[in-house]
């Protein structure tokens, strides 16, 4: 698996009204579409799901410059792809906290002046899209996400892109082929390029491939069905948690009856469906995911098992 469950052994560190929303990477290098590949898959969860969503990008999380790197960013010396240049631990702090089914403030960067103008609220949600150039660099990033997606584009197609495209920053085209070469395209050979092999999903000329796209929202799709089998009508009491068991003696000892007769949920290490120990009917079924309650589970039963 991609995440490693002993460090959320803690049965109240996913204790939300849901089950734990999927957090999927888009990474890829500058000007591969990340962000247009977010929205296509926003809008089409969306629309068949009435499922509630969230793109957080990494460049809201540079970190603020000292007086000597302001300095170098104003001649445009300092390198802004590089890893040092984010705040890695503010982005998976931000993370957590939405795993954990809380309303999470990130900030709001000011790409022109390369400084935080303010936040905004997030508030609890079922998918979250983190996308960014450097979102699997990290490892403890990586192992909380659901799905990791590198957007593989020809290095002469993002660069045409980033020349074509409004410039916040006022930059000159000589200035921005001059960035490009000083700090784009070796950052991207050193730290960007490598994250393609943490990638469980690689699709080639990004939001151009509608094919691939539509093969990755049908598996998002897909797990939003299993984790929606269950009408929360059906559900009256959460899994009963024993803290001295790990996440998986805790599954293999949870008991399919409480106390008092009622249902709890039943969870499969082999499979992330959470299904009702008595029978659903279809006629309860529908394709709203907000319409179900789930109680919380573990990190480890809230995953899917992924490759290694």
């Amino acid at each position: 698996m991609s995440i490693d469950s002993t460090r959320y052994a803690d049965p109240s560190y996913f204790k939300v009204s849901i089950q734990t929303p999927m957090v999927v990477a888009v990474a890829g290098g500058c000007n591969s579409g990340k962000r247009d590949v977010c929205d296509s898959l926003i809008q089409r969860l969306s629309e068949t799901y009435s499922a509630k969503t969230a793109i957080i990008s990494l460049t809201d999380f540079y970190r603020e410059l000292t007086e000597e790197e302001r300095s170098l960013y104003e001649q445009g010396k300092f390198n802004l792809d590089h890893p040092t240049a984010f705040d890695f631990d503010l982005l998976q702090q931000a993370i957590m906290s939405l795993l954990s089914g809380n309303s999470t403030t990130i900030p709001v960067w000011d790409d022109e002046h390369h400084t935080k103008v303010g936040t905004r609220l997030i508030e609890p949600v079922d998918v979250i899209l983190v996308e960014g150039t450097l979102v699997l660099y990290p490892k403890s990033l990586r192992e909380l996400m659901f799905m990791k997606v590198f957007l593989d584009v020809d290095s002469d197609q993002r660069l045409t892109r980033r020349v074509s495209k409004p410039n916040r920053r006022g930059l000159s085209i000589d200035q921005v082929l001059i960035e490009y070469v000083e700090f784009v395209k070796p950052m991207f050979e050193d730290f960007i390029w490598p994250t393609k092999k943490f990638a469980d999903i690689i699709i080639p000329r990004s939001y151009e491939n509608k094919t691939a796209l539509k093969v990755l929202g049908n598996h998002l799709e897909d797990h939003l069905k299993k984790r929606s089998v269950m009408d929360s009508s059906n559900i009256r009491h959460p899994p009963i948690w024993n803290k001295n068991l790990t996440p998986s003696e805790q599954q293999k000892s949870s008991s399919t009856t409480t106390s008092n007769g009622s249902p709890v949920l039943s969870v499969s290490s082999n499979d992330t469906t959470t299904t009702p120990t008595e029978s659903t009917s279809s006629s309860t079924r529908n394709n709203n995911f907000r319409s179900f309650d789930f109680f919380a589970t573990t990190a480890e039963s809230s995953y899917k098992k992924l490759p290694k």
